[in-house]
C-alpha cells in the first residue's frame, strides 16, 4: 500500500502537516521575539519556518486546485479564491500596524518614519504590495506596517505563475527549475552573508529564490506521493524532530542554514507524507488551525510590547519575561481566526460563489467532484505562511 492510497481511505487527510504548520507558526513567533524585542533567542534559524511554509504551499495547493486548474476552473478563479483565503488577516494585520505606526509617531516622531511614508506604506501594504523607497526608520523594509507580509506577498507571486504555468509542467522541468532556484539562492545568501531574505529592497531577489525552491519542492513532493511508502508514527516523530532541529539549533553559518533548506526540511515534509493521519505533539493541531493569524498578526502586538517596555523600564533590550507574550498573542489568534477570519472567508466565497452562479457556473469550495474529490476537506490544508 502506498502514502496516497492509505490516505485516500483516511478522506484524503495529511493529519501531520497541520502539526507542523502549528510548529512552524510558533517558531517564527519565538524568533521575533528574539530578534525584535530583543529576549534571548530560543529559535535561531526560526526565520527558515517561511520556507517551510512555501513548501507546505505548494505541496497542499496541488492537492486542492493541481487537477482543478487544468479542468474546471479559470486562473481568474483561483485568484480570487486565493485572495479571499489571505485577505481577510493581511487587511487585520495592515490595520493593526498602521495604528501602531501612526501612535508611534506621535509618540516618537524623530524614531519613526515621516506621516506621507507611513500612510503611502499603509496603502500598498494593505493591498498586500512592498514599498519601494527608503523609509528614515524603517530603512528599505518592504512591508514596514507589517512585517510577515512580505511572504505572503510573494506566496501570490508564485500562486498566480503556478497558476498560469507551472501547473501543467512535468516534474523534469520542476526539477530543473527547482535546482535553478536552489543555485540562485545559494548564491544570493553567500553575497548576502544570510538566508534571511525577501524583507527589504536589496534582497528581494533573494525573497523570489527562497518562494520558488520551496513551492517547486512543494510540487515535486506532492508528485511522488503516489510511490512513497506509509512508515507511520515513527516517521511522523522524526518529522518533527527534524523540523524542530532545522529551525532552533543555534548554528547561524550560511552552508548550514542553507543544507537545512534544501535537505532537511524537504526530508521532514517528505516522512511528514508518509506519516499520513498520526497526531504526535498535544495542542499542536490548534497550532495549526490559528497558525495564519499567529503569523499574520504578532508583530504588531511585538512592537507593542517593545515600546511600552523600553518607555517603562528604559531598557531597549527584553528579557525571558517577554516570552510572556506568546500565550496573549496565541490567545489573540485563536479569537481572530474565530470570529473574524473565517465568517470574513465565508462571506467572501459566498460572493464568489454567487458571481460565478450569475454567469452559469455552478462552483463551490464544498461540493466533491471527479476533478475535486477531496471538496472543503482538501481545502482546509490550504496554507499562506504561511
Amino acid at each position: 500500500m502506498t502514502a496516497a492510497t492509505a490516505l485516500t481511505n483516511a478522506h484524503d487527510r495529511y493529519g501531520l502537516l497541520d502539526e507542523l504548520r502549528g510548529i512552524a507558526a510558533l517558531v517564527v513567533l519565538l524568533f521575533h521575539i528574539g530578534t525584535r524585542i530583543g529576549a534571548p533567542v530560543v529559535a535561531a534559524n526560526g526565520y527558515l519556518a517561511v520556507d517551510f511554509f512555501f513548501m507546505l504551499s505548494g505541496f497542499v495547493l496541488a492537492e486542492a486546485y493541481g487537477r482543478r486548474l487544468t479542468g474546471e476552473m479559470t486562473f481568474a478563479e483561483f485568484a480570487m479564491r486565493r485572495m479571499a483565503r489571505m485577505m481577510p488577516i493581511v487587511v487585520l494585520g495592515v490595520c493593526l500596524g498602521t495604528t501602531y505606526a501612526l501612535t508611534r509617531w506621535y509618540a516618537a516622531p524623530s524614531r519613526s518614519d515621516d506621516l506621507p511614508t507611513i500612510l503611502g506604506s499603509a496603502l500598498l501594504n494593505g493591498l498586500l504590495l512592498p514599498k519601494w523607497w527608503r523609509g528614515s526608520a524603517t530603512g528599505w523594509e518592504v512591508f514596514p506596517i507589517n512585517g510577515p507580509l512580505w511572504s505572503l506577498f510573494f506566496e501570490i507571486v508564485i500562486n498566480l505563475i503556478w497558476a498560469t504555468w507551472l501547473v501543467a509542467r512535468r516534474p523534469g522541468t520542476l526539477a530543473l527549475l527547482a535546482i535553478l532556484s536552489l543555485v540562485s539562492l545559494c548564491l544570493l545568501a553567500r553575497h548576502h552573508g544570510t538566508m534571511d531574505l525577501g524583507w527589504s529592497g536589496p534582497t528581494l531577489a533573494g525573497g523570489m529564490a527562497r518562494v520558488s525552491f520551496g513551492f517547486l519542492t512543494g510540487l515535486l513532493i506532492h508528485a511522488a506521493r503516489d510511490r512513497l511508502p506509509v512508515l507511520g508514527r515513527g516517521a511522523a516523530t522524526i518529522a518533527i524532530m527534524v523540523t524542530v532541529a532545522a529551525l532552533a539549533l543555534p548554528v547561524s553559518d550560511v552552508s548550514w542554514v542553507v543544507a537545512m533548506t534544501a535537505l532537511a526540511l524537504p526530508a521532514a515534509l517528505v516522512l511528514a507524507v508518509c506519516s499520513g493521519r498520526q497526531r504526535i505533539v498535544p495542542g499542536a493541531r490548534f497550532l495549526g488551525t490559528i497558525s495564519y493569524a499567529v503569523y499574520g498578526l504578532h508583530v504588531p502586538f511585538l512592537a507593542l510590547y517593545s515600546g511600552l517596555s523600553e518607555r517603562l523600564t528604559g531598557r531597549s533590550d527584553a528579557g525571558f519575561e517577554a516570552y510572556l507574550m506568546v500565550p496573549v498573542i496565541l490567545g489573540v489568534a485563536a479569537l481572530a481566526t474565530t470570529f473574524y477570519d473565517r465568517p470574513a472567508q465565508r462571506i467572501l466565497r459566498k460572493a464568489l460563489d454567487a458571481r460565478y452562479r450569475q454567469h452559469g457556473v455552478e462552483v463551490s469550495l464544498a461540493r466533491k467532484s471527479p476533478a475535486n474529490p477531496v471538496g472543503a476537506r482538501g481545502l482546509r490544508h490550504e496554507t499562506a505562511d504561511s
